[in-house]
């Protein structure tokens, strides 16, 4: 029995040396700025191309795509960290993931590096695409590749491509666990039955689809007490009174339909952002970081801290948005307003197949540009030129003058589009805003 003990404490001993020696493994690697800048050119490039495929991908939902960026932005990050002695591996806050791949002192061209592993996990995450998107995305892989392999060994080169690809399959594993790994090919599981009640969800036109993704609320998050942050959201009273706020919430949603003011429109389709036509919610955010990236002159560590946290924040938004919608399963507006006020009523913008309550736009925006706040301020001029080559709507860029002022406009367009009562806009933005403080706050990226 006394050496099972001692055999069980020698066990417990080295299981702890090694789990400090993986978190504390990593080493600067001294590399020029022009390598660096090189990596941020190669990471941003891809981001044009998850917008792209996350635009082109069937399945691709709202929630999905969030998922898809933020395994994405890890990997951006996880890649550089290296040579950006000012970050540390995030591998050890993030729940389940693991890092036990270290270059220690092997060469390496770190351009590869950067550019094999946003392809190898774009290539996992992506493999729905059209052949021929994926066909184009091999091909911006390699001819990456070759710019730099010019510069040095086959060795090296091998070394780099070998070193990428262990470091994505960690991320790819650890991906599978998280609950979300297929629902891109599952978006309306047919074992779900929505319930029925006076003030519950029920398909609505156009397309009376049935409920999108309801076990997505399930899914593991990335840092463990994420939930914290929205513990406290409640629904506001259900009630057909016309003298309730509920009826006066509605009918606040029926008279803004009926303004003639052209902007309720151009705003709410601005920000819609719907799948198959745009990059979802989550590509318009790194859009528009990337645009501020760019525009503020944000150096690899900044750039990788801005991405990766904002990955992690609206991957928390979602799940925790999803799980409150099937929690509470609230009347969406046309519901309403059809059953007691006006028959004829119609939104501005489709409502989404899923519960009204609370708005997983103004989840994502409290989220992001709360990120985007932490790492840049809220005195920028702002202009997101996103949707300038979309002819379906008016792409024409808008101004802000902080990302406060954006996200009250993001979340207030679901009212313009008849979509939401402001209420639940109102709580949500502020909920939203809580997520990404507590990731802005929690994730540390800076040793």
């Amino acid at each position: 029995m006394l050496e099972s003990n001692n055999m069980t404490k020698v066990f417990l001993l080295t299981a702890v040396f090694l789990h400090s020696f993986t978190y504390f493994a990593q080493k600067s690697t001294i590399v020029s700025s022009e390598i660096k800048d090189d990596c941020l050119s190669i990471h941003q490039q891809w981001l044009d191309e998850v917008f792209i495929l996350t635009q082109n991908t069937v399945g691709f939902s709202a929630p999905v795509s969030g998922r898809a960026y933020s395994y994405f932005s890890i990997g951006m990050y996880e890649s550089t960290i290296e040579i950006t002695p000012e970050l540390q591996s995030i591998h050890v806050q993030l729940d389940g993931y693991t890092r036990t791949e270290w270059s220690n002192d092997q060469q390496l061209d770190w351009r590869i590096v950067a550019n094999s592993v946003d392809y190898e996990i774009i290539q996992y995450l992506y493999r729905a695409a059209p052949s021929s998107y994926m066909e184009r995305v091999g091909f911006i892989m390699d001819s990456i590749q070759r710019k730099y392999a010019k510069e040095c060994s086959k060795k090296v080169k091998k070394n780099s491509i070998n070193y990428a690809k262990n470091i994505a399959n960690e991320i790819i594993e650890w991906s599978k666990l998280d609950g979300g790994d297929i629902g891109f090919s599952n978006n309306f599981p047919e074992d779900f039955k929505a319930p029925y009640c006076p003030s519950c969800w029920v398909k609505t036109t156009p397309g009376y689809l049935p409920s999108l993704l309801p076990y997505w609320g399930e899914n593991k998050l990335m840092l463990k007490e994420s939930y914290a942050a929205t513990d406290d959201c409640e629904v506001f009273e259900f009630s057909e009174d016309s003298s309730s706020f509920m009826y006066a919430e509605a009918m606040r949603v029926l008279e803004n339909s009926k303004l003639a003011d052209p902007n309720y429109e151009i705003i709410a389709e601005y920000w819609n952002d719907g799948a198959g036509y745009s990059g979802t919610p989550t590509g318009h955010f790194f859009t528009i970081a990337k645009q501020m990236a760019i525009q503020q002159k944000l150096n690899l560590d900044e750039s990788m801290e801005l991405y990766v946290k904002l990955g992690v924040a609206v991957n928390e938004a979602f799940i925790a948005a999803f799980r409150l919608k099937y929690k509470f399963n609230f009347i969406r507006p046309i519901t309403y307003i059809h059953r007691l006020i006006d028959p004829k009523f119609n939104t501005r913008i489709a409502s989404p197949p899923f519960p009204e309550f609370p708005s997983g736009h103004s989840f994502q925006s409290g989220a992001a540009t709360e990120i985007m706040k932490s790492i840049l301020g809220d005195k920028l001029k702002i202009i997101d030129s996103t949707n300038i080559n979309r002819t379906d709507i008016d792409g024409t860029p808008r101004h802000f003058s902080s990302f406060t002022e954006m996200s009250e406009e993001i979340s207030v367009s679901r009212l313009y589009g008849g979509i939401h009562f402001l209420k639940t806009l109102d709580e949500s933005l502020k909920y939203g805003r809580k997520i990404g403080v507590y990731v802005a706050t929690e994730l540390k990226c800076r040793k």
